[in-house]
C-alpha cells in the first residue's frame, strides 16, 4: 500500500485491521444473510452516510462468510460496470450466472448459470418504464411492437417469463448452497439506475437461499424514489427491503486510533519539537477542532493526505500545527482554503506580494473582509460554521475580536506560525520564497552541514540579509559550540561587503536597519544563548576581523558589569579588564593596517579603544600624526562622530570629546597645512570640524544645523 490513500475500503486481517471494532457487527450480519438453501429470498440493508465504511464492513462480512463451516457462494455486483442503464436488469443476471458458474463448478451450478442467462435474454428487449414492474414492461413493448393478434400471443408465448423464471429458481435450488448477493454503492448510481436495482431485487432475482445485502445511505435513496414518482419512498423501501440495518456509530476512541495510526505514519520524526508550544497547540487543535470537523474515515483519510502531500514539501518551515489546521480547512471547506490562498490579506492583513502598497493596519484590512468571509462559511451548518470560525481564530489571531490565540507568541514568524506572511506563503506555495530562506537552510548552516561561506554568497545574491538575519536571531540558541565559527564567518562574509558600505552611507537615524546593526544584534543574541560566554567573546575581541563587532560586544560588557543596565552580566569585572588589554592590542593593530578603512567602521574602532584606555589611545593617535600625511589618517580614524535623520551620518570634533586623547592644537596646526578642497568631500568634512568644531555631514560635506 502507498502512502497515500486511494479511498479503498478495509479488508480485514493482521495487515489490514478492524480499528473501529466492527467485526462483531459484521460477524452477526454474516449468520443473518446465511440462509438455507431453501429459505426464501431475504433482503437486508446496510445504511449509512458515505464516508462511514459501509464496504469496509462488507469485506469483514464477506471475510466472516467463508470462514463459515458451510461457507456460501458469494455474488457481488457493481452496478457501475453495466454498459448501459437500460440494460442494468440483463447485466446483473448475466453477471449472476458467470458469478455462479466461477465460485461452484458442479453440473448443477453449470445447468442453473445457463438458465440464468437464458432468463436474462427476455430483458433485452425491454425498455424499462418508471413505475412498472419488469413485467409489464416488457408486455408493454411486445404489444407495441407487433400488429395483429396472433403475433402479440405467439410472442408472449415465446417469452413464458415466469416460466423462465421457474427454471432458474428451480435450478439454484438443487445446488444446495445459499447464496449471498452483495450490491454496494447502490446511492452512487443515476436515479433511474437506483430504482432499477430495487426493482430486480423485489421482482427479477428473489430466488429461494438467496440474500441480498443492500448498501447504500438511506436519505438519498428516499430522494432518488420520490424522483421516480414514489409517493410513500420510505413504506416502498420497506417492503423491498426485510431487514433494515444502520451502520454502527463510529465512537471517538475509534476516530482516536485511526488518527494515531496516520499521524504516526506521517513521518518517523518528531514533528512538533522546532517551534514553540507546537505540541501543546497541536493538541488543543485536535481535539477542539479536527474531532469535531473530521467525521468519518473516508473524510480522516482525505485529511491526510492533504497534511502528508504538503508536508513532504515544507516540513521544518512552517509549524506543524499550523499545517495541520489548514489541511482540515483544506478537506472540510475547500472554498475557505482557497479564498485564505488568494486573499491572504482577508486573514493577515498583508498580501503575499507587494503590489497594490495597503495603507490601513492589517487589523483593519482583515475586518474589512468579514462580509466575503462571512458569505463563504454561511453554506455550512451552525455547528460546523462555529468551528470553523474558532478554528480560523486559533490560526489567524487578527481575526479575533480581542486579537488573542490560544497558545499565543510574541513573534509569530520564529514560531513558524501561518500568521505571519512569509510563512503563509510557504504553506501555500509549497516552496520557500525567494529572500526568505528556509528553517533547515538556517539549520544547515549552523551546524556546517553546507559551505558556510557558499551560502551567505547565496544570501548576499539574493538579497536575503534581512530574512537570514530574522532566522539566525530565531536559532540563535543552536549555535552553541559553533557560535565563534559562525559569527567568523558571518563577519567575514558581510563586514566589507558592497551591501554593508552602502547600508552605512545611506543610514539616516539611528532607527534604520542597517546591515551593521542587524549584525550587532545577532552578536548579542548568539552570546546571549551561549553556555560559554567567556570564552566566545575572548575569541571575538582578539580577532582582527572581528574589531567592529568586538568594540561593541565590550560597550555593551562595560555597562553591564558597572551597572548601568539591567541585563544579566555576561563576564566578571577581571575578566572585563582582560578583555580591554586583548582589545587594546587587537585594535591598534587594525587601525594599523587600515583594515577597515573602505566601510566607515575605524571610528567604531577608534571610539571603544578611546574608552577602554585613554592613555594608550592618546599614544597612538600621537605617533600617527608623526607621521608624514599624519593628519589625513587621523581624520580618517576619527571621522564618524554618528548619524541622524536630517542627512545621515556626521563628524563633529571638539575639545569636550577629543582633548582627553588628541592635542587638539597640534591636529589642527597640520590641518592647516592640507589642500583642504583636494580632498574626498568625506574628509572635507571631518577637517573642516576639526577646524572650527562645528557638525559637518560626510555624505555632502554640508554643515549641520545647531540644535
Amino acid at each position: 500500500m502507498g502512502k497515500y490513500h486511494n479511498d479503498q475500503p478495509i479488508q480485514g486481517g493482521p495487515n489490514d485491521p478492524d480499528l473501529l471494532n466492527r467485526l462483531d457487527f459484521a460477524n452477526h450480519l454474516a449468520n443473518v444473510l446465511l440462509l438455507n438453501h431453501d429459505d426464501d429470498c431475504l433482503t437486508v440493508s446496510l445504511e449509512g452516510e458515505w464516508g462511514y465504511g459501509k464496504t469496509s464492513v462488507i469485506n469483514l462480512v464477506k471475510g466472516a462468510l467463508n470462514e463459515k463451516e458451510s461457507v456460501p457462494i458469494i455474488i457481488e455486483y457493481n452496478p457501475w460496470l453495466a454498459g448501459k442503464p437500460e440494460s442494468l436488469i440483463q447485466d446483473f443476471l448475466l453477471q449472476f450466472s458467470s458469478q455462479l458458474n466461477i465460485q461452484d463448478s458442479s453440473d448443477a451450478a453449470l445447468k442453473a448459470a445457463k438458465e440464468l442467462i437464458a432468463y436474462s435474454s427476455l430483458f433485452s428487449v425491454a425498455k424499462l418504464v418508471p413505475g412498472a414492474e419488469p413485467w409489464a414492461s416488457i408486455v408493454e413493448k411486445v404489444f407495441s411492437g407487433f400488429g395483429n393478434s396472433a403475433k402479440k400471443i405467439a410472442e408472449l408465448k415465446k417469452l413464458d417469463l415466469l416460466g423462465k423464471k421457474k427454471k432458474v429458481v428451480s435450478a439454484i435450488d438443487k445446488i444446495k448452497t445459499p447464496i449471498v448477493v452483495v450490491i454496494d454503492d447502490i446511492d452512487r448510481l443515476t436515479p433511474s439506475e437506483t430504482f432499477q436495482v430495487l426493482r430486480l431485487v423485489k421482482a427479477v432475482a428473489d430466488f429461494s437461499g438467496t440474500s441480498f445485502l443492500l448498501a447504500f445511505d438511506s436519505n438519498y435513496l428516499i430522494s432518488v424514489l420520490d424522483k421516480n414518482d414514489i409517493v410513500n419512498a420510505f413504506e416502498y423501501i420497506n417492503k423491498v427491503i426485510q431487514l433494515r440495518v444502520p451502520l454502527p456509530v463510529i465512537s471517538e476512541r475509534g476516530m482516536n486510533e485511526l488518527a494515531n495510526v496516520e499521524l504516526e505514519n506521517l513521518s518517523d520524526r518528531n514533528l512538533t519539537d522546532r517551534f514553540e508550544s507546537d505540541q501543546e497547540r497541536l493538541s488543543w487543535v485536535y481535539y477542539n477542532y479536527f474531532k469535531h470537523l473530521i467525521k468519518n474515515p473516508r473524510e480522516l483519510k482525505r485529511f491526510f493526505n492533504h497534511l502528508r502531500f504538503v508536508l513532504e514539501q515544507v516540513e521544518g518551515q512552517v509549524c506543524f500545527s499550523d499545517l495541520f489546521s489548514l489541511s482540515i480547512i483544506a478537506t472540510k471547506a475547500n472554498s475557505l482554503y482557497e479564498h485564505i490562498k488568494n486573499s491572504p490579506e482577508a486573514y493577515i492583513g498583508k498580501r503575499f506580494s507587494n503590489d497594490g502598497l495597503m495603507m490601513d493596519k492589517p487589523e483593519k484590512v482583515v475586518e474589512s473582509f468579514k462580509g466575503e468571509r462571512d458569505c463563504i462559511l454561511k453554506v455550512f451548518s451552525e455547528r460546523d460554521r462555529k468551528l470553523l470560525e474558532g478554528l480560523l481564530g486559533d490560526t489567524f489571531p487578527l481575526l479575533d475580536s480581542g486579537g488573542y490565540s490560544y497558545y499565543g507568541v510574541s513573534d509569530t514568524d520564529s514560531a513558524g506560525r501561518v500568521s505571519a506572511p512569509q510563512r503563509l506563503h510557504v504553506a501555500f506555495h509549497y516552496k520557500t520564497p525567494i529572500g526568505y530562506l528556509s528553517d533547515q537552510e538556517i539549520l544547515d548552516f549552523i551546524s556546517g552541514e553546507i559551505d558556510r561561506a557558499e551560502f551567505l554568497e547565496k544570501v548576499i545574491t539574493e538579497d536575503a540579509e534581512d530574512r537570514f538575519f530574522e532566522m539566525m536571531t530565531n536559532y540563535a540558541r543552536e549555535c552553541g559550540d559553533n557560535s565563534s565559527d559562525i559569527l567568523a564567518s558571518i563577519y567575514d562574509a558581510f563586514l566589507n561587503s558592497d551591501k554593508l558600505i552602502s547600508s552605512l552611507e545611506s543610514n539616516y537615524g539611528f532607527m534604520s536597519k542597517d546591515l551593521y546593526r542587524q549584525m550587532n544584534w545577532l552578536t548579542n543574541k548568539v552570546i546571549s544563548e551561549s553556555g560559554k560566554k567567556y570564552t566566545l567573546i575572548k575569541y571575538l575581541v582578539g580577532r582582527e576581523k572581528s574589531a567592529p563587532l568586538a568594540a561593541d560586544v565590550l560597550y555593551k560588557i562595560r555597562d553591564q558589569v558597572h551597572g548601568k543596565n539591567h541585563d544579566e552580566k555576561w563576564i566578571t569585572e577581571q575578566q572585563l579588564e582582560q578583555l580591554e588589554g586583548d582589545y587594546q592590542e587587537m585594535a591598534m593593530k587594525a587601525l594599523t593596517d587600515r583594515a577597515y578603512i573602505n566601510n566607515h567602521l575605524e571610528s567604531h574602532i577608534f571610539y571603544e579603544l578611546k574608552r577602554s584606555s585613554k592613555e594608550k589611545t592618546s599614544v597612538f593617535i600621537s605617533e600617527i600624526l608623526s607621521n608624514d600625511n599624519g593628519a589625513i589618517r587621523v581624520a580618517e580614524i576619527i571621522g564618524n562622530s554618528g548619524s541622524d535623520s536630517t542627512n545621515g551620518p556626521y563628524v563633529q570634533i571638539n575639545e569636550k570629546s577629543f582633548s582627553d586623547v588628541i592635542d587638539l592644537e597640534v591636529l589642527r596646526d597640520q590641518v592647516k597645512k592640507v589642500d583642504i578642497g583636494n580632498q574626498p568631500i568625506h574628509i572635507q568634512a571631518i577637517l573642516k570640524s576639526i577646524l572650527d568644531g562645528k557638525k559637518y555631514y560626510l555624505r555632502d560635506g554640508e554643515q549641520g544645523e545647531r540644535w
